[in-house]
């Protein structure tokens, strides 16, 4: 039975993560927990690697207690902030949002170019499914200001035992942070943004830089994520129905092909959230990706890869990431 097939009945059962039926594959933790350990010496920047088997219990790890940027993942962690409010009836999906000029952000943001000066409609469904498929800044700035900000995601975190995670500003602030400047409302101009950003000395730069990296805040460790992952698999974190949606949402991803997903083969596939940050004087300070990928047997394994710090182009980093995906798919035995 197909791996949609088996996702619909376990839907209509109020089922939520698919069990790999008797005499499944199986991974091979050992084989890959090598064979993580062998990438991670060979790769020029710091990584942290964390994949679970819920049907084991086992987990293999590089680095994965140690700190890295989130950067876009964190609007993962967003989403499932705003569906436990909805789950307990303080909000609502249907709700209708009116986004204006004013409301943009900063990067990447697609939905920007439906907004006129007379504003554009939608509904925080429609935002929450922007903000993790497309990662759309606007998206995730407006939710994150109707849910309350970010110590209402932080407060959904630790109420979950997820203190390994931590939101704690939202994209214009921290992007604005990275390259030392304080957020104006004129940047959500592209042309005001780029001029401000180019305007600040290279020393700046470099400060800003390190001091990004070496900050705890706005922060995840690859174990607590992975851990996250396999809870919202088996509807430990929301509801059912909240459940089914935010997995339907990360199995329609449409941003970076080149990492997780780069590292699968025929018979696999990955419901995810990437997320990247800036180059600054020639380091890449951040390239994540986590998810749930599926073997063909409709096993689940929590994976989470996290990237600081990479001399070069950001290609390095995507390679990497796919790398960590194509050992598990090579360490898995039908």
């Amino acid at each position: 039975m197909p791996i949609s097939t088996l996702r619909a009945a376990c839907a209509a059962a109020l089922c939520l993560a698919v069990t790999a039926p008797a005499g499944a594959g199986t991974l091979d933790m050992p084989a890959l927990q090598a064979r993580l350990d062998r990438l991670a010496q060979d790769f020029p920047g710091r990584g942290g690697i964390a994949v679970r088997d819920p049907a084991t219990g086992t987990v293999a790890e590089v680095k994965a207690r140690e700190r890295f940027p989130e950067q876009s993942v964190f609007k993962l962690t967003v989403a499932i902030a705003l569906l436990d409010l909805v789950d307990h009836g303080r909000m609502d999906l249907a709700q209708k949002v009116t986004l204006y000029p004013r409301d943009r952000s900063v990067y990447w943001q697609p939905l920007a170019k439906n907004i006129t000066p007379a504003g554009w409609t939608t509904t925080l469904d429609d935002l929450m499914a922007r903000m993790v498929a497309d990662s759309d800044n606007v998206a995730a700035d407006t939710v994150l200001r109707l849910i309350g900000g970010p110590a209402v995601v932080q407060a959904a975190l630790t109420a979950r035992g997820l203190d390994g995670i931590r939101v704690d500003r939202d994209e214009r602030h921290l992007q604005s942070d990275i390259l030392g400047l304080t957020w104006k409302d004129a940047y959500v101009e592209p042309a005001a943004f780029r001029a401000a950003a180019d305007a600040v000395p290279v020393a700046t730069r470099l400060a800003k830089r390190q001091a990004y990296l070496s900050d705890p805040r706005d922060t995840a460790q690859p174990a607590t994520m992975a851990l996250l992952l396999e809870r919202l698999d088996k509807g430990e974190l929301l509801s059912p129905a909240s459940t089914r949606r935010l997995l339907d949402i990360l199995d329609h991803t449409t941003t970076q092909p080149n990492r997780l997903k780069a590292g699968l083969v025929a018979g696999w596939t990955v419901a995810h959230k990437p997320g990247a940050g800036p180059s600054v004087e020639g380091v890449t300070l951040a390239n994540n990706d986590v998810g749930l990928m599926t073997a063909p047997d409709g096993h689940r394994y929590a994976v989470a890869v996290y990237v600081a710090s990479v001399q070069g182009p950001r290609e390095r980093a995507d390679a990497f990431i796919a790398s960590v995906a194509r050992a598990v798919v090579e360490s898995w035995k039908p």
